[in-house]
Order: C-alpha cells, then sequence, then structure tokens
C-alpha cells in the first residue's frame, strides 16, 4: 500500500493572513495618523506701508511733516525719498517710534512735492506714495515814483520811490531792497526796509526807472519796477561864487611916503555871479560879474568891481578881465587888466564847486611900470551851483 505523505498543520498559513490583514489595517490607517499632525506654520504676510504726506500751508517754505507707518519683519528695510518740483529725489533720515516713521523739514519750492516709501529686503517690494502741491505765494511788489512836474533845480527836483503798498501773501514783508537806474546804468541802491519812501536828488536829465525787490518772512522773493521816467535835463542858468584871496598889492601913489611905498601885503574876499554860455556842457564859456573889498596899505580899505571871461573845463577854468580898483578912494581910483586861472580841488562835491585860484592884475594909470602897479593874488574860490552827485535822504 502506498504511503500518504505527511500533512503539515495550516496554522503558519492563517497566521500569515493575520499579518496581512494587520498590515493592510496600519496601511490604511497612517493616513489618518500624519493628516492629524500638524504642518510648518506659513510666514505672516507683510503689510504695505501707509504714508501722510501734510504741509503747514498752501504756500513755498512751508514745513512739512511725512510719516509712514510700517511693521517691518526680520530682514526688511525702510526707504522713504521726497522729490520736488525740480526732480531731484533725495533720501530721508527717518525718526521712529514702534511702527511709525517720520520726517519734519520744510518745502523751499513751489509745485508739486512726491513722496515715497518702499519696504524691501524680504519678499516682495511694496511701496506707497502722498503727494503736496504748493503755490508760489509771492508777495504782492507795488511800486510808484514821483517826479518834478517843472523843470527845477538839482537840489530841489527829486525824484520820490513809494514801495510802501507792498504786502505778503502770508507773514509780513521782512526786506525791500530799490535800485535807480539812469538810462540802463545802476545809480544807487538803498535799503528801504525801514523807510518805504525814499527820496532822491536828480543827478541830471535822462531815462529814469526804479526797481522795488521784496522778500516776505518766508523767504519769497517778488521784484517790479516803474515805468521809464523822462526828466528833462535839469542845468542851472546861473550859479553864484565867493572868494577868498590874500597876496601883494604895489601901486605908485603920491599920497604914499617913500618909507612905506613898495610892494604891501593885501587880504579881501568878494562875491560873484557866473553865467555860462552853454550850462549843459562841461567845457563852455561863461561871463563873472565880481565885487570885491580888501585891506592893505596899513590897513587901507578899498573895494573893486570885475568883470571876468573865462574858459570852463571838467578841470577847472582859464580866464582874462577888466576892472575898477579902489572904488570910493579918488587917490587910488584905477582901472586894470588882469588874467585867472585855477583847479578844482580833490574830494570837492560836485564838479568845479571848489577851485583853488590865482590872479595877477596889472594897473592902467601906470601900466608902462608894471613891476610898480600890480596885485597878485591867490586864494579859493566856491561855486555854489548845485551838485551833480546823487543823494538820498
Amino acid at each position: 500500500m502506498q504511503s500518504e505523505p505527511p500533512r503539515f498543520p495550516r496554522r503558519p498559513r492563517r497566521l500569515a493572513g493575520t499579518v496581512s490583514r494587520a498590515a493592510a489595517v496600519l496601511a490604511l490607517s497612517l493616513p489618518g495618523a500624519f493628516a492629524g499632525t500638524p504642518a510648518a506654520a506659513p510666514q505672516a504676510a507683510r503689510e504695505a506701508p501707509v504714508i501722510h504726506f501734510t504741509a503747514s500751508g498752501p504756500f513755498a517754505f512751508a514745513s512739512a511733516r511725512i510719516t509712514v507707518d510700517a511693521r517691518l519683519p526680520e530682514g526688511a528695510r525702510l526707504g522713504v525719498t521726497l522729490t520736488p518740483p525740480s526732480g531731484e529725489s533725495r533720501n530721508l533720515s527717518l525718526d521712529r517710534d514702534g511702527h511709525r516713521f517720520s520726517w519734519t523739514g520744510q518745502l523751499d519750492e513751489a509745485g508739486v512735492w512726491r513722496a515715497e516709501a518702499a519696504v524691501s529686503g524680504a519678499g516682495p517690494r511694496e511701496t506707497a506714495s502722498a503727494t503736496v502741491a504748493l503755490e508760489e505765494g509771492a508777495p504782492a511788489c507795488s511800486v510808484t515814483v514821483h517826479a518834478p512836474g517843472q523843470p527845477t533845480h538839482y537840489l530841489t527836483a527829486e525824484l520820490v520811490v513809494d514801495g510802501c503798498d507792498a504786502a505778503a501773501v502770508t507773514g509780513e514783508i521782512a526786506t525791500r531792497y530799490i535800485t535807480v537806474l539812469r538810462d540802463g546804468v545802476r545809480i544807487s541802491a538803498l535799503d528801504a526796509t525801514g523807510r518805504c519812501e525814499r527820496r532822491f536828488v536828480l543827478p541830471g536829465g535822462g531815462a529814469y526807472e526804479a526797481t522795488l525787490t521784496v522778500t516776505d518772512d518766508r523767504g519769497v522773493t517778488a521784484t517790479c519796477s516803474s515805468t521809464d521816467l523822462d526828466v528833462a535835463a535839469l542845468y542851472p542858468r546861473f550859479w553864484p561864487i565867493a572868494d577868498l584871496a590874500t597876496g601883494l598889492y604895489n601901486s605908485a601913489r603920491a599920497d604914499v611916503a617913500a618909507d612905506v611905498s613898495g610892494a604891501a601885503w593885501l587880504g579881501g574876499g568878494g562875491i560873484g555871479l557866473t553865467v555860462p554860455h552853454d550850462a549843459a556842457a562841461e567845457t563852455t564859456n561863461a561871463v563873472t560879474v565880481r565885487a570885491g573889498g580888501g585891506f592893505a596899505h596899513n590897513f587901507w580899505l578899498g573895494s573893486s568891481l570885475d568883470l571876468l571871461i573865462t574858459r570852463q573845463t571838467p578841470d577847472g577854468f582859464l580866464g582874462a578881465g577888466a576892472g575898477l580898483w579902489g572904488i570910493g578912494d579918488t587917490d587910488i581910483l584905477d582901472g586894470g587888466v588882469f588874467g585867472a586861472a585855477g583847479f578844482n580841488l580833490p574830494g570837492y562835491t560836485g564838479a568845479g564847486r571848489a577851485q583853488a585860484f590865482a590872479e595877477l592884475r596889472l594897473f592902467a594909470r601906470h601900466i608902462s611900470a608894471p613891476q610898480d602897479n600890480f596885485s597878485g593874488l591867490v586864494g579859493l574860490r566856491l561855486n555854489f551851483k548845485p551838485t551833480h552827485r546823487l543823494q538820498a535822504r
């Protein structure tokens, strides 16, 4: 009889099925287990900066404040730029108080100013911007010019420049300056801050223009000018003179003893009037009439009356004349001829206002003996003609 192969128990196969089922259950349960474990937290979202840009007023030179509210995560940085109307941006240095950054300064230009804040360095770049528009706000400039309606002498012909109506749009007028032009050339510039009306003595004829420049307390400037003002040439038709002189005098006199004859010291003065042929010309002919008096020969008192014709130049004068000597004293009454020359003194006020001069006279009665009949004088002449120098009062 054929023997049967040995039979093995089936328990191990049953165990293998149990392990398979356990593995399946474990596999099914693992996704649920991992799903229940918390994942790593994502990085917090960054907020965009908030910028505020304000000015203290609507005009240039207003004070301004820029504030930025920004939460900066680690590694982020904040930059704020300010761009004026003229165009070139600059970075601002900010003060920080927690999450608020601020800057305070002055806006010194009219137009639109732009402030921009940017957060960068940790994630996408975030920006915010704000603008402020400022007006120029220039002062209202006003100038009025008054001049003489009738030709008159220089010393009384005044040009009055009135800048009192200028006013600031905001604040006060801080400075006023007046500039006066004559025929396009500046002849004076004055500070009129304390006195808004200024007076000028006219130096002569020409086209005058006055310009007023005002600046308010913010530093904004405005300029205005008067219309050209034509002034007729103002030239004196005549001017007084005064002479003071000293020198030597000699005259052959029958009533003078021999021991006192000869040249003697002479001193005196005179007043007169000069009439120029062309008052407007620097070089012209002129006629002077002069009356004088003096003393000599042991306190002899005498007087004279002269007519002098001169050539006036920018540097002085040269001339000749004739006159009577010793008027009122029949013993010495005599005619004579003389020559005179003078030059302008340095430091004088006005052209030819003060001059040094010399004069030599020969007497007619004994003109053949001039060494015994002459007078020689040196002195100072004052010409009281109006000044040619511009003055402000």
